[in-house]
């Protein structure tokens, strides 16, 4: 009995983070939609004369279609103050600290950086969506305290002062480091398993690879695509968990889209889908579809993890850096390797045949639950 106590209350606490994730993230979620359909207008539009004949229209809208990815954790320092009841002018000025370009410079010197004689964690802030809700949900928790603590003329001066200035501190001295300490631990652990059990890699890379979207945890592999493209010409691996991941969640939009009864909400995924499948873009299928249903979030990792066991039999490599979709495949074409681009099919195909056949059988399931209820 005490043992059935302890998990459900495990089960709780990661259902209450779930509900905060996603109570943070919904409000976000069209406007990432609107910044993957205009990736998808640049992408399209670089086929046109138009771009070749004004090139700098390429660079303001790619600028524009950017915006909502980088300023990301602007937008969820807003969305979180709503959600915890924090300040929310103060949250955005202190998640705003973390982009400046200034911090991001001394951020990247080689130099190690100091506040008051204490080491700084160095890492970049953009694109980050789970140390900013972290850092909001501290920082309704000093609002209170603080709210306690100055009284009249007092907390009218400094509790905004007192507010945006321990935030920000905690940011680039906890949450931040925090995060980036795990990501990079689990990078150790993927890159050890690597070279000693590929298969089990891999599959752990794919199945991980919803939850590193979530966490902002995929940037340090990104970083690592971009460097070992630039060194060596080719990448083994991460970026074919992205593709897999975009083959996963087409299927799980494609089956919430067919499931919806409402036309409302059938539109809305539609929307959904459409960016997934053209731009790669995975944030609002994960933050709007998988953090609601726990099937789709399982359909997910397990398409992932079949793929990644696929991938880590053959080895497929990336040459080229983009968004992985399925009209950005020929990122794994190569004439010195031709059957490669063979191979990503093969795992996009695996990974979407999973993750559909899970969708169906786990809403089938439930329709029969709820016909018995």
């Amino acid at each position: 009995m005490k043992k059935d106590k302890g998990q459900t209350k495990k089960k709780n606490y990661l259902d209450r983070m779930l509900y905060h994730i996603s109570s943070c993230m919904l409000p976000v979620i069209p406007v990432l939609v609107a910044g993957g359909l205009l990736k998808l207008g640049v992408l399209l539009l670089g086929y046109t004369p138009l771009i070749q004949a004004f090139p700098d229209t390429k660079v303001i809208l790619e600028a524009i279609s950017n915006a909502p990815f980088y300023f990301l954790p602007l937008i969820v320092a807003y969305t979180a103050g709503k959600h915890f009841e924090a300040d929310v002018v103060s949250a955005m000025a202190a998640a705003g600290t973390l982009l400046l370009p200034s911090f991001i410079n001394l951020m990247e010197q080689e130099n190690s950086v100091l506040f008051m004689g204490i080491p700084v964690y160095r890492m970049t802030y953009a694109y980050t969506v789970f140390p900013i809700i972290v850092l909001i949900y501290l920082m309704s928790v000093f609002e209170k305290v603080l709210e306690k603590w100055l009284k009249g003329v007092l907390r009218d001066i400094f509790l905004r002062f007192l507010l945006i200035l321990i935030t920000a501190l905690a940011g680039m001295l906890v949450a931040g480091p925090l995060v980036d300490v795990v990501s990079q631990g689990a990078l150790a652990g993927i890159s050890w398993l690597q070279v000693n059990i590929p298969v089990l890699a891999w599959a752990i890379f794919g199945a991980t690879a919803p939850l590193q979207i979530m966490v902002g945890a995929h940037w340090v592999f990104v970083s690592l695509v971009i460097q070992n493209l630039g060194a060596f010409g080719e990448e083994s691996g991460f970026m074919v968990g992205y593709f897999m991941l975009t083959m996963s969640l087409m299927a799980v939009t494609l089956v919430t889209m067919l499931n919806s009864k409402e036309k409302e909400k059938r539109s809305s995924v539609l929307a959904v889908l459409i960016t997934v499948t053209f731009t790669g873009t995975t944030e609002p299928v994960l933050y709007g579809i998988c953090l609601t249903d726990k099937i789709a979030l399982l359909a997910a990792v397990a398409g992932g993890a079949a793929g990644g066991i696929y991938q880590g039999l053959v080895t497929i490599h990336t040459y080229v850096y983009a968004f992985p979709t399925v009209f950005s495949i020929l990122i794994f074409q190569s004439d010195k390797d031709p059957g490669n681009l063979i191979e990503a099919a093969v795992a996009g195909v695996i990974s979407f045949s999973v993750a559909l056949f899970v969708m169906l059988l786990g809403h089938r399931k439930n329709n029969i639950f709820a016909g018995k209820a």
